[in-house]
């Protein structure tokens, strides 16, 4: 897989910091689905949950990404449920989501995961992402 790849070649070695920004394009469910995954980073589990909502996803609001089944991926992911339901039912990351949102639509994005290195598009291609990697280093950026 690309991400661990790139954390165990770049990240954990200091050269490089990867920043994850939601970008809700698929209808309210994904809006939803997005704080969701904002609420599982609240406990460390981004990528995990991440990686469900992707083997989940079923297209624009086709129920997949409701309020139970999101809360359903939390527990089946052993997440403090107690937690993550009232960040969901609480709207913590409304705002948040909607200006990653509008800040990915201004940067061109139209689709996921997408990928920039120093502001700069890059495919999500291991080989590429790895290539565009090196050389922002080798020129000191």
């Amino acid at each position: 897989s690309v991400l661990p790849t790139i954390e165990e070649e770049f990240v954990s070695t200091g050269q490089v910091k990867v920043q994850a920004r939601t970008f809700a394009f698929m209808g309210e469910e994904s809006v939803l689905a997005a704080q969701a995954a904002e609420c599982a980073s609240d406990q460390g589990w981004l990528w995990d949950f991440h990686d469900t909502l992707f083997a989940n996803q079923r297209g624009r609001d086709q129920g997949a990404f409701s309020s139970e089944n999101l809360k359903r991926f939390a527990e089946a992911l052993e997440l403090d449920t107690a937690a993550f339901d009232s960040c969901l039912d609480s709207g913590k990351y409304a705002s948040k989501v909607e200006d990653d949102t509008e800040g990915a639509q201004q940067l061109g994005v139209n689709s996921v995961p997408t990928t920039f290195v120093n502001g700069q598009p890059v495919s999500w291609h291991l080989e590429d992402l790895q290539t565009a990697i090196r050389e922002a280093l080798g020129s000191g950026q």
